[in-house]
C-alpha cells in the first residue's frame, strides 16, 4: 500500500489546533496562577456560554453537546466557587437560570487578560502585523460561520460523500 504524500493542512485543522493548544497554554498559566487545578477543558467549554443575563442548564448541555448531568456538575463546581448562581427563570418561574456573579465576571476577566497576554507574546514571535491581519481575517470569517451554523451552510453533494464512504449505502 503506498502512502499519501505529505500536504499541507486546511484552515480547519490548522484553526483547531491553534486554538487547542492556546487553550491548553492558557488554562496552565490561570492554573499556575491559582496554585491549584482551577480551570479544566470541561469548564472551559461552558464559559463561552455564561454571562450575566443568564442561561438554561439545558440549554448550556444541548449547546456544548454533554448530558444535563455533566452540566449540573459543572455548575455545581462553579458555584461552590462563587463563579455563578442559579436564580429564577423571569420568563418562567419553574425554571431556573445560572448566571455570573460578580465573581465570575472578574475570573472570566482574567481570563480574557491572560488570552490578550498570549496574543501580545505570539506578536512579538510572529509580528504584530501578522497578528493583526490574522485577528482581522478571523473577525471577517465569524460571522460567515455563525451564519452556517444557523443552518445556511453549503452542503457537500450526497453523491460525492457516499463516494467517500462517508453516507448511508
Amino acid at each position: 500500500m503506498r502512502s499519501r504524500p505529505p500536504s499541507t493542512p486546511g484552515l480547519g485543522p490548522l484553526l483547531f489546533e491553534c486554538a487547542r493548544l492556546l487553550d491548553e497554554v492558557a488554562q496552565a498559566e490561570v492554573n499556575r496562577e491559582a496554585g491549584a487545578r482551577v480551570l479544566t477543558p470541561a469548564l472551559v467549554r461552558l464559559l463561552p456560554h455564561l454571562s450575566t443575563e443568564g442561561i438554561r442548564p439545558t440549554t448550556l448541555a444541548r449547546r456544548v453537546d454533554v448530558s444535563k448531568q455533566a452540566v449540573g456538575q459543572a455548575i455545581g463546581d462553579l458555584a461552590s466557587r462563587g463563579f455563578v448562581e442559579m436564580v429564577p427563570d423571569p420568563r418562567d418561574g419553574r425554571a431556573r437560570l445560572v448566571r455570573l456573579t460578580a465573581a465570575g465576571l472578574a475570573a472570566f476577566d482574567h481570563g480574557r487578560g491572560v488570552l490578550t497576554f498570549y496574543e501580545a507574546a505570539l506578536a512579538a514571535r510572529v509580528g504584530q502585523t501578522r497578528i493583526a491581519s490574522l485577528r482581522d481575517t478571523l473577525a471577517r470569517v465569524l460571522p460567515v460561520l455563525a451564519e452556517w451554523a444557523a443552518g445556511s451552510a453549503p452542503t457537500v453533494s450526497s453523491r460525492s460523500s457516499r463516494r467517500r464512504g462517508l453516507g448511508p449505502r
